[in-house]
């Protein structure tokens, strides 16, 4: 990066320069800019590209405004078609190059395929080299007609075709920068910059480098967002940050920066090793990173052979490049030309965006290797495991694929299920701007094609919120048969039953509605079905015998919760002992007076409890206060039945506590034990 003047706010767009080898795709560049895009020392002495070359032009459209258009001169060796879709990501446009004097080749019909495949819907054709064949105007006028033919059914159908040759460029140079200037002009037209701007910021790195004193620099093609200096990146795959430090965009630095188009990012503290293609740097949620994609696929016509199941190609997206399994959904195999919904099963993760595009190619275990065989969309970057043709399934990914705003969402949160999805879970799926999002989504919960959830608030398609509340009330009758004595379910039981994966806050919007509605009514400790009455179940009398003999023995130290529930099964013989069957036995205990409950899974047998209400007359009658080190003394006993204990004294008024932590015995209970009263026998029965 060079020290330079701030940008001006002029446009600037980015086009791609690609087609065959020694087409003079570099000299045109040169011819255009005055830069020499080839640097490397191996390039040059090989007259290729190897790697991908940057220049800046500017133009003036046809209106007479002024535009900077960053060229991204693409290798178009075979061998480097990989380079060659790095530096397609993203570009507005593409200089599709033919040499005069060879006419189309293999590459150049490839480059245009993978470009229509990234989803380039403008661009010209340069017939280049022109002055190789001489004076022959109608050879000429043939080879357009033969680049008119390489060009149908493809988005430069009609496209200009615009001579050039960089051996006489005084003459030719002006036609070509006015064809440049009005395809920015159209490009310009058609371009949706706001909305691109209103998603977080994402940067596929094509290139990192590292100059003395300014540490390292990274490039590439922004495909959404705006950045400024200062901010900080992630870099995806993995949670590394890095603060950026300095912009430069053509060439100019730049405080700040709005995609789409090219840019270079001077990153602090970073290596240049830890930051090559492949890698995506983004804002917080500007990428999902995954190993299996939901995409749309489409097979390229004069592909050589069906991409049957489980076939393995190499997958390229973004940057990155990596070996997947594809699986068409809905067929055995996708034939040259159809277009499906597919799974992608990664070798490893990759930084993908809802609704990128990508190329697929033969791999190195294909006979297909080195070919251009399919590509298409990302659909879903946060996907489960689909079952083959299945309807619903399929009919979801068609209605993201080819249906509006509002069908794709409706189907994205149908396909989540009871789970459903909040608005950042859609972000991620979807490539929608925030505000268009909110509104999609306002308008589907009106027309009640969508509920919403919980707090800050799931979404959930009609059916599956109706499958949610059949679960809720099925997990209540479930719980009312396990302990029909109780009169109420816990709502934690409840949301534990139905899932703990779900979100809880969810789970009680359900019950809440249900209760408006009757379905389920209030109940002690919970909620019950409507019409549900608790009837009484006997504990068998070993565990009775059982329980009663472990809270004698214990005193005021008796085990509590899960121990308790494993002493009394090896007393009464009950191996296992469940849970209900222990409540039972407390509650009988309980009710009939042999125990009191001191906390939810602490019991005390009466006995005990009373001479612990006498140990603490006797010791505490003449003091004017205690504290609880002093009853813990007092009683004997450890901290995790003291505290419990102390609280017991406090529900029942016998003590109360001052704010110091102080305890003192309650005036009222001190003179009536000191009457002669039973003081003790009496708090057996909690006061109302």
């Amino acid at each position: 990066m060079i020290d330079a003047p701030r940008a001006t706010d002029r446009p600037a767009l980015t086009f791609g320069v690609a087609g065959h080898v020694d087409h003079g795709k570099t000299a045109m560049v040169r011819s255009l800019t005055g830069v020499e895009t080839d640097r490397l020392a191996e390039e040059q002495r090989r007259g290729i590209s190897i790697e991908l070359g940057f220049a800046p032009v500017d133009l003036q459209t046809a209106g007479g405004d002024d535009v900077r258009v960053g060229l991204v001169d693409m290798p178009g060796h075979e061998r480097f078609v990989r380079r060659m879709i790095a530096g397609a990501v993203g570009i507005d446009a593409v200089l599709l190059v033919v040499a005069a004097d060879e006419g189309v080749m293999p590459q150049a019909r490839e480059h245009l395929a993978i470009c229509e495949l990234l989803g380039v819907q403008r661009g010209v054709i340069v017939l280049n080299k022109v002055d190789l064949l001489g004076d022959d105007p109608d050879l000429l006028d043939l080879l357009e007609l033969e680049l008119g033919e390489l060009g149908r059914g493809t988005f430069l159908e009609g496209a200009p075709v615009l001579r050039f040759s960089s051996r006489t460029p005084d003459a030719l140079l002006p036609g070509l920068r006015a064809g440049l200037g009005a395809l920015a002009e159209d490009v310009l037209a058609l371009r949706d910059a706001g909305g691109l701007q209103l998603r977080p910021f994402r940067l596929p790195v094509d290139r990192a480098f590292t100059l003395r004193g300014r540490g390292t620099i990274v490039t590439g093609t922004a495909a959404a967002g705006s950045i400024r200096e200062g901010e900080s990146l992630r870099a995806a795959p993995g949670e590394r940050r890095y603060r950026v430090r300095g912009i430069e965009r053509h060439g100019v630095a730049v405080s700040a920066f709005d995609a789409p188009g090219r840019v270079a990012l001077n990153l602090a503290a970073a290596e240049q090793g830890d930051l090559g293609p492949g890698t995506v740097l983004c804002a917080e949620r500007g990428v999902v990173v995954s190993d299996r994609l939901d995409v749309w696929l489409a097979g390229l016509p004069w592909a050589p052979a069906p991409i049957a199941r489980r076939n393995r190609l190499a997958l390229h997206v973004g940057t990155a490049r990596v070996g997947a399994a594809i699986v068409p959904l809905d067929r055995e195999a996708l034939a040259p030309g159809e277009q499906a919904p597919a799974q992608l099963h990664l070798d490893e993760p990759v930084a993908v965006a809802p609704g990128e595009r990508f190329v697929l190619r033969g791999s190195h275990d294909d006979p297909r290797h080195g070919r251009t065989v399919a590509g298409g969309r990302i659909l879903l970057t946060r996907t489960a495991r689909h079952r083959l043709d299945d309807p619903e399934v399929l009919a979801a990914l068609e209605a993201i694929a080819l249906g509006t705003d509002e069908q794709a969402v409706v189907a994205a949160v149908g396909l989540a299920g009871i789970g459903g999805l909040d608005e950042a879970g859609l972000a991620d799926r979807l490539p929608l701007p925030p505000p268009r999002l909110q509104k999609v989504l306002a308008r589907e919960v009106g027309r009640g094609r969508l509920r919403r959830l919980g707090t800050p608030g799931r979404y959930l398609v009609p059916e599956a919120t109706a499958a949610l509340e059949q679960r809720a009330l099925a997990a209540c009758s479930a719980c009312h048969q396990a302990a029909p004595e109780r009169a109420g379910v816990d709502r934690a039981e409840i949301a534990r039953r139905i899932g703990d994966w779900l979100d809880a806050s969810m789970i009680q919007a359900v019950l809440d509605g249900q209760l408006r509605r009757g379905e389920l009514v209030e109940a002690e400790s919970g909620v019950a079905l409507a019409g549900f009455r608790p009837h009484r179940v006997a504990a068998r009398d070993e565990v009775l015998r059982g329980l009663r003999e472990v809270l004698r023995r214990g005193r005021w130290t008796p085990p509590i919760g899960d121990a308790l529930r494993v002493e009394v099964g090896e007393r009464a013989a009950v191996d296992p002992l469940g849970g209900d069957e222990l409540r039972l036995a407390l509650d009988a205990e309980t009710e009939s007076g042999r125990a009191i409950r001191v906390t939810q899974d602490f019991y005390l047998d009466s006995d005990a409890a009373v001479a612990l209400f006498r140990a603490v007359l006797d010791g505490f009658a003449e003091r004017d206060g205690f504290s609880t080190g002093e009853l813990k003394d007092a009683l004997g006993v450890t901290r995790k039945h003291l505290i419990p204990l102390a609280e017991l004294l406090d529900a029942r008024r016998l003590t109360v506590r001052d704010p110091s932590g102080q305890r003192r015995l309650r005036a009222r209970a001190l003179q009536a034990h000191r009457d002669g009263d039973d003081v003790a026998t009496q708090l057996l029965v909690p006061k109302s």
